[in-house]
């Protein structure tokens, strides 16, 4: 068996494949669960024919993350009613960022959630039960940046290093460090990483006790438009598989049909916030504490299928 050293771990090939499984799209894994004229409110009630078969799930009770950028398939409540007529439940739970929602789903807290391209590596070196259940494309790249305080003398990424700059990680963060600081001839060890969850990481870095801060949208959107920061690099043009959906293991293989429901109304609820991006905005710009011109800006940068 070939295997991929990353540490002190090691990943298959077959747990590689994982990956290209995941990087099938929303369309193709939900497709014949989908009404094309739904907005995510009115699809199908019931999973498909299939599930009244060896098929059909005895769960009664569905347990999904969410990260704190928020989830609008979570505030409509779409999940709930498409899988309400089966008896099946839902809870959801709120976390930082992607690698404490796969500690969760490792330890079998929750069945479902979406992190970035990052946190499912770090996952699976350390040997995590999890599976790659589906691929969300990227958005512009616009929403992420490495950015310095508007009177910084630091002109340029190469300018970094031997700086401070915070960011999480283990996070898609780190993806975008790595490939930013490449460009300009830096490695990681150039700069002095300050690990730090985000809100402490932007509590850091407006008190200027770090030189440097990767922000993201929608406070990102928000320092720009105070003429707070300036931006040294964003994410635009640099190459990422964007976001996945990852499962435990158990869940998904028992539970096949019922996870298609759930990623047909993901899918049908992101299809409508693409194309009534305001009506979204409204809805998630009260959850993230923001306001709805920054949510709607937000929202055009980012992918929601």
């Amino acid at each position: 068996m070939v295997r991929l050293q990353i540490g002190k771990h090691s990943i298959s090939r077959r747990d590689l494949l994982y990956t290209f499984y995941g990087l099938m799209s929303f369309t193709a894994l939900v497709s014949c669960g989908t009404n094309n004229g739904s907005t995510g409110n009115n699809s199908n009630t019931t999973l498909s024919a299939n599930a009244t078969s060896n098929n059909k799930s005895s769960t009664k009770l569905v347990r999904l993350g969410y990260q704190v950028s928020g989830d609008l398939t979570h505030e409509k409540g779409a999940i709930e009613k498409r899988l309400a007529p089966e008896g099946i439940g839902v809870t959801w739970s709120q976390f930082v960022s992607g690698p404490p929602l796969l500690e969760a789903l490792n330890v079998g807290s929750i069945d479902l959630g979406p992190a970035g391209e990052t946190p499912p590596i770090f996952a699976q070196a350390a040997g995590t039960n999890l599976i790659y259940v589906v691929n969300t494309p990227p958005g512009t790249g616009e929403g992420s940046a490495i950015v310095v305080l508007k009177d910084s003398p630091i002109q340029t990424l190469a300018g970094l290093k031997g700086k401070k700059i915070a960011y999480s990680r283990g996070t898609a963060q780190t993806f975008f460090v790595v490939k930013a600081f490449e460009e300009v001839g830096l490695k990681i060890s150039d700069i002095e990483s300050v690990n730090l969850p985000i809100a402490d990481g932007r509590a850091a870095f407006l008190n200027n006790t770090v030189d440097a801060f990767v922000e993201s949208d929608p406070s990102l959107i928000k320092l720009q438009r105070e003429g707070t920061i300036r931006v040294l690099r964003d994410a635009q043009g640099i190459k990422t598989p964007g976001a996945y959906y990852l499962a435990s293991r158990d869940f998904a293989i028992n539970n096949s049909e019922l996870l298609k429901a759930i990623l047909s109304e993901y899918y049908q609820v992101g299809q409508w916030a693409n194309k009534n991006r305001r009506a979204a905005a409204e809805i998630l710009a009260p959850k993230v504490k923001t306001d709805v011109d920054t949510m709607e800006l937000a929202l055009t940068r980012k992918n929601m299928t």
